[in-house]
């Protein structure tokens, strides 16, 4: 029993010093390049937002995983995410015209401002995360959305 807390105790003191035990792996990480591809102009801002379940995607922006906010030149927005531990993610865009940082929609419920989904995935109402996810599990990749008005 006092060999086992000794052991626990120099685990914890390494973690607290910066350290793993040994037999814990580093979480690997990766860049997640994003590129939102026609914008109709380069009005207002871009959104990005990055979703890493089906709980909040893609109706929940305020609990995403990360966020960009960016300018669009020439009818494209070109942004990276890094160092993002290797897994599943979704992806969500919409062009703030009006620059007003929220998604403009018409009385019931339909977005009047410009849309794009990872996988260009599509809906009956929103796209499923199922659909929209991609691996991340390379240093680096890139994915393509096309925005739709």
């Amino acid at each position: 029993m006092i060999r086992y807390l000794s052991l626990v105790l120099i685990a914890c003191f390494a973690l607290v010093l910066g350290g793993q035990p040994s037999g814990v792996a580093p979480v690997q990480t990766g860049d997640l390049r994003v590129i939102v591809k026609n914008f109709k102009s380069d009005e207002g801002k871009c959104n990005v937002i990055m979703y890493k379940d089906a709980y909040t995607f893609p109706d929940k922006p305020d609990r995403c995983f990360r966020t960009i906010w960016t300018t669009i030149k020439n009818g494209l927005v070109d942004v990276t995410f890094k160092d993002i531990p290797y897994g599943e993610y979704a992806f969500a865009s919409y062009h703030d015209i009006n620059d007003n940082h929220r998604l403009d929609q018409n009385f019931i419920g339909i977005p009047t401002e410009g849309i794009a989904i990872s996988n260009d995935a599509k809906g009956f109402i929103m796209p499923r995360f199922k659909d929209a996810k991609v691996l991340l599990n390379a240093p680096t990749k890139t994915i393509v959305m096309s925005i739709s008005y």
